[in-house]
């Protein structure tokens, strides 16, 4: 019996079906990190030369498994070290640099020079996490090498919109540092549109009030990224001018006026009590 070639296996288990562009958009995500691998390795001298292949797609949840394309590789080497290119290594040690760059969001800290986060490195993370993040569940990298199979890494629904979140903010300081961002301010909506977010729209319905900025209440966005935040804000709830939301906001300001906010974080809410009678 001849034995699978070695892989990394990219496992989705979601509770709701996935479109088609948020799994080709983790996968090309996942490749674009295979290139910078690459080539900071000496795998491959430019991009195009870096290439992962879908070796395998298996019934049942989403099971892909990717192998690197080692004919750049093996011709850089020559047909003398060609043999000595361990690919369980390789494959092992681009899943473990997959890993750091999730850790890297995945606890809403103060990024640090020594990081080298760039906006690729938050867009990547984000593409890769945010099937789970929209539609729940769970996704893991494993290597597969013949019977053996190594877990590298598992993210839950949960930790994916806090990855995504994390990764908002740091995109956000490193298109503007000096973008005017506050962190767990009440919010509280005024007027709500509970149609899915258009993230194309220049215009938005929702109004919310954060006294905290400014007493009065101005229009409320969400980025694509952010989309699923608001579902997790109002999905449950059957009167959501009833609550307070704890939120992330980048504020947005003209001649010094606030314009708008744009969500890119939530910490949960609280029932706002109610109203004694008149």
């Amino acid at each position: 019996m001849v034995l699978a070639e070695p892989s990394l296996q990219f496992y989705l288990e979601p509770e709701e079906p996935i479109e088609i562009s948020e799994l080709t958009g983790a996968l090309a995500a996942i490749a674009r990190q295979y290139q910078t691998y690459a080539v900071e390795n000496e795998l491959a001298t430019k991009n195009s030369e870096a290439r992962l292949l879908v070796s395998v797609v298996k019934p049942g949840s989403i099971d892909i498994n990717l192998v690197p394309d080692l004919v750049s590789t093996v011709a850089m080497a020559g047909p003398l070290l060609a043999p000595l290119i361990d690919k369980v290594e390789l494959i092992e040690k681009f899943g473990k640099h997959l890993k750091s760059l999730i850790d890297l969001f995945a606890k809403k800290r103060e990024a640090t020079a020594a990081d080298n986060i760039s906006i690729k490195d938050c867009d990547d993370a984000t593409n890769i996490v945010k099937p789970i993040a929209s539609h729940g569940g769970s996704q893991t990298f494993n290597v597969i090498n013949g019977p053996v199979t190594v877990q590298l890494l598992t993210v839950t629904a949960q930790e994916a919109s806090s990855i995504i979140e994390t990764a908002a903010l740091e995109k956000t300081l490193l298109q503007n540092p000096k973008a005017e961002v506050l962190q767990r301010v009440p919010m509280v909506w005024k007027r709500l549109d509970r149609d899915s977010v258009k993230s194309e729209a220049k215009t938005t319905p929702d109004r919310a009030l954060i006294e905290e900025i400014d007493e009065k209440p101005h229009a409320v966005f969400f980025t694509d990224e952010m989309s699923h935040l608001k579902m997790q804000m109002i999905g449950d709830e059957e009167n959501p001018y009833q609550a307070i939301y704890f939120v992330d906001v980048v504020v947005s300001r003209s001649s010094g006026k606030v314009v708008s906010y744009r969500v890119i974080g939530y910490y949960g809410k609280e029932e706002l009590e109610p109203l004694p009678p008149a």
